[in-house]
């Protein structure tokens, strides 16, 4: 008998499967492939089998195992720049939310790390965004500590730019210790690093 997480992880399956399912159903197995084995070893055969699918079906809707990546990087676009962005409750009670809701969702942020590393090199098909993913949340969390400042929830120190980059190095850094070691806790650890930078507490 099958049972409902098998049926979750395998997709839908069967000639009456719609194109937005069976789009859905490929999108969530490209997530697992590429996290488990990156874009260069992820092939669409893996991808195919987890989605119920052909792997013609993948082309058939993607073109090719490019646009596929292409479509789930836009699909959530792994931690954008408006997640950084000053919330009504302010810059470091943002940041620490996003470091909490990245706990919750331990798939998303292996993906993001294994494409992130693999992307670094300059002929990867996802070399480009990421390039771009960096400078815009350099940009919004620059913006984040020049407001947490005025506000009084950071303290005065190095220039804003270098701040922000060391905080956005902090969150990769202890997300790969968190993948390497699923006891360790990352939350309470970029907490203590927000103290030891004098952030305001909540």
């Amino acid at each position: 008998m099958t049972n409902a997480a098998d049926s979750r992880k395998r997709g839908p399956r069967g000639p009456y499967v719609s194109g937005r399912e069976a789009q859905r159903a490929i999108i969530d197995a490209a997530r697992d492939v590429f996290a488990e084995h990156g874009f260069r070893g992820g092939v669409l055969r893996d991808v195919a089998d987890r989605a119920g699918v052909s792997a013609a079906n993948i082309i058939h809707h993607f073109g090719s195992k490019e646009g596929l990546l292409v479509a789930l990087l836009d699909e959530r676009d792994l931690g954008n720049s408006r997640e950084l962005k000053a919330t009504s409750d302010g810059f470091v009670a943002g940041l620490r939310d996003l470091v909490r809701r990245n706990a919750a969702d331990r798939g998303m942020v292996h993906l993001f790390s294994t494409l992130a590393a693999e992307a670094t090199a300059s002929g990867h098909p996802a070399h480009t965004f990421f390039q771009k993913r960096y400078a815009e949340v350099r940009r919004a969390a620059t913006e984040g500590v020049e407001t947490a400042r005025e506000q009084g929830t950071l303290p005065p120190g190095p220039p804003a730019a270098l701040v922000a980059a060391n905080l956005l190095a902090v969150m990769d850094g202890l997300q790969t210790q968190w993948l390497l070691d699923p006891d360790f806790d990352m939350v309470a650890a970029f907490d203590a690093h927000l103290t030891a930078i004098g952030a305001a507490q909540p």
